[in-house]
């Protein structure tokens, strides 16, 4: 019986030990994993506010870039390194203020700072679409950088033709007529034209040089638009699109598509007859 209850007695001193050997274990890994994060990471702060534009070499030399250390659990993954290095022949996108964390994006190539594109569109949450026109469907390369287009999709019709009642009766509502050899449809109304080729709507304050040459390629057009609106007009496809020009107060309304049933053109309507309606174009 003495024997047992010693058995029993070792046995509980063994587990006992274990267990304490295991919480002793997960104690020291959890303390490691805190020390580590609150391990100090060396890290590349601006030292004082760095000017727009400013080349990051000047900033280095100038010392308005210096080495800290912070925690590494706040250390952003994107952090600068080797600024010498990763920076080299860049300059500040924007204003940096003193204390902030240099990361990659904070310097850019000089080309894309100088045009200002990157601040137009990140005021209005806009982004950029490009694709290329003639000069029919570009209204003869008349556009320039700061107007404003209707964009409108010419799509062949391959739909049959427009069948007809017995005795040659007007064609069936909704079938495809003879005459009409293209589906127009408006895909946008009153587009902004951020640039032309690679010619820059005129920022704030700036002015137009007049003695500047024309575009080389007068036919690529750069439209501002939200995201989603890049998605349509790409779905839609830009080989199809036609550009209308259109004055800065032009009032977008709903023009719903063309009744493609009927064969009648709008000068044999008499509600029509002219593009301006049945009294023609005002004087006014």
């Amino acid at each position: 019986m003495k024997s047992r209850r010693t058995v029993i007695l070792i046995v509980a001193v063994v587990v006992g030990a274990i267990a304490s050997f295991g919480l002793l274990n997960y104690i020291r890994n959890v303390e490691g994993s805190v020390y580590d994060d609150a391990e100090p990471q060396t890290v590349w702060v601006v030292q004082q506010g760095i000017a727009k534009g400013t080349p990051a070499e000047q900033a280095i030399t100038q010392g308005l870039l210096t080495k800290g250390e912070i925690p590494a659990s706040f250390r952003p993954a994107t952090a600068i390194v080797d600024p010498e290095t990763e920076l080299a022949g860049l300059v500040a996108v924007t204003d940096l203020p003193a204390n902030a964390t240099v990361v990659a994006g904070n310097f850019v190539a000089p080309t894309v700072v100088n045009t200002g594109i990157t601040d137009r569109l990140q005021e209005k949450g806009l982004t950029t679409v490009t694709f290329s026109v003639d000069q029919v469907k570009g209204a003869a390369y008349l556009i320039e950088p700061g107007d404003f287009v209707n964009v409108l999709a010419m799509i062949p019709n391959t739909a049959p033709a427009a069948q007809t009642t017995e005795g040659g009766a007007a064609p069936v509502e909704g079938a495809a007529g003879t005459t009409w050899n293209f589906v127009a449809r408006y895909v946008y109304q009153k587009a902004e034209v951020l640039a032309i080729d690679k010619s820059l709507t005129p920022d704030l304050g700036e002015t137009t040089d007049e003695t500047a040459s024309a575009p080389a390629n007068a036919g690529m057009i750069t439209l501002a638009v939200p995201p989603d609106a890049v998605q349509t007009i790409l779905s839609v496809g830009t080989d199809n699109l036609y550009l209308s020009l259109v004055p800065s107060d032009y009032q977008p309304t709903p023009i719903p598509p063309l009744d493609y049933g009927s064969d009648t053109l709008p000068g044999e309507d008499g509600s029509k007859l002219t593009p301006y309606g049945p009294a023609g174009a005002s004087k006014a």
